[in-house]
């Protein structure tokens, strides 16, 4: 007899499963099931260390939540779900999390996702797809709450719930869909793809994680002082248990460091705003006079690495320029993205080395985009 805790939300009835004793009767129940639909729940947004909090199932028409927080040993659930077909709406953020969570790599995905932007669909969120495709409401309200609440009130419940109940029909639709256009082996690949590149889970922290994107561009005393105040605004995160973006964003971070260059970061101190001075800016101004007298020699040097690379020739640059024409000719007559068929840093190493496209792209997009590199090997 299945031990889960039976709940009926409005029109959505699922299981919610935060016993041992109910796991490995929802592990018997996914024995049975040729097909499994399943999305996470994280707390990203609201701590600063990152937990699965919630892991949705839909298997038979039965729709399973698994409380992930309630310490239950998730060895044979990820067993089983392995071995599995699985639909996915956007898989790479799960699966990464999954995979850092207990190293978790299906055998086979099919992501409604890329179905949708591989068959042209421009508006590709799942609410948007359920409306579209199968008539169904599906409120977004509870994307960005705090997942790692206990008790979780119905109304997130149910949306988690509804995230996965109508996977399988939306699945079809969208298959059918691929198979008019003849795309089908573009999504397998690209599926495939997508739980290969999940085994690398997240860019870890490491002694340059304070470079912000625009600061390569800043004076010596900038970066110092961006160095301070963003390893201030990690302690702090640290903390207060919060995601560094809830403490300070980088564009202040960015601000600030610019101030401390140009000699005016006490005034760039005032003119934050009053919640930013009233909350977490404990020791922010000793932050800021640590980043003024720092030596900028004292800050750890970028590792030299083979990635770092000379700028395009002119002859390379002609090659991108060929390339991104093919591309984009594609783009328009396939009526989907330009980047599902290469991306700028695709394109960018395509030029380079011509004859890469087979390390650099999926057999469906080489093969898109061979005569344009044929042309340029004639002339390499």
């Amino acid at each position: 007899m299945a031990c889960w805790h039976s709940n009926k939300l409005m029109e959505a009835e699922f299981n919610y499963v935060d016993s041992q004793v109910g796991l490995e009767a929802l592990v018997a129940h996914l024995h049975l099931a040729r097909r499994i639909s399943i999305d996470t729940e994280a707390d990203n947004l609201h701590h600063y260390h990152t937990r699965v909090c919630l892991l949705q199932i839909s298997a038979g028409g039965v729709e399973f939540l698994v409380d992930t927080l309630a310490g239950l040993d998730l060895r044979s659930l990820f067993t089983a779900l392995a071995g599995k077909s699985l639909i996915m709406h956007g898989s790479d953020y799960d699966l990464r999390l999954l995979w850092e969570l207990c190293r978790f790599r299906p055998v086979e995905v099919f992501d409604t996702m890329l179905a949708a932007q591989l068959g042209g669909i421009t508006r590709f969120g799942l609410s948007s797809l359920l409306d579209e495709l199968l008539g169904i409401h599906h409120p977004k309200d509870s994307q960005k709450s705090d997942w790692s609440r206990r008790p979780l009130p119905p109304k997130m419940l149910f949306y988690a719930a509804r995230d996965v109940k109508h996977l399988e029909d939306l699945r079809a639709a969208l298959l059918s869909r691929l198979e008019s256009l003849g795309r089908t082996e573009w999504h397998r690949q690209k599926c495939e793809w997508q739980i290969e590149v999940a085994t690398s889970g997240f860019p870890g922290a490491d002694e340059n994680s304070w470079r912000l994107g625009p600061s390569r561009h800043f004076s010596p005393r900038a970066q110092a002082a961006l160095y301070e105040l963003w390893h201030w605004r990690d302690g702090e995160s640290r903390r207060l248990d919060r995601p560094p973006f809830k403490v300070i964003s980088n564009e202040y971070l960015t601000k600030l460091a610019l101030a401390v260059d140009s000699g005016t970061w006490r005034d760039a101190f005032e003119s934050l705003p009053k919640g930013l001075k009233r909350g977490p800016s404990r020791g922010l101004m000793d932050a800021l006079a640590r980043g003024k007298s720092r030596d900028p020699k004292t800050l750890p040097r970028r590792p030299e690495t083979r990635e770092r690379r000379q700028p395009l020739s002119a002859q390379e640059l002609s090659r991108q320029d060929k390339i991104r024409s093919c591309r984009d000719k594609h783009s328009r007559e396939l009526e989907i993205d330009p980047t599902l068929i290469a991306s700028r840093s695709q394109i960018a190493q395509l030029a380079r080395q011509p004859d890469a496209a087979d390390k650099v792209l999926l057999p469906w997009q080489a093969a898109l985009l061979r005569p344009s590199l044929d042309a340029c090997l004639a002339a390499w």
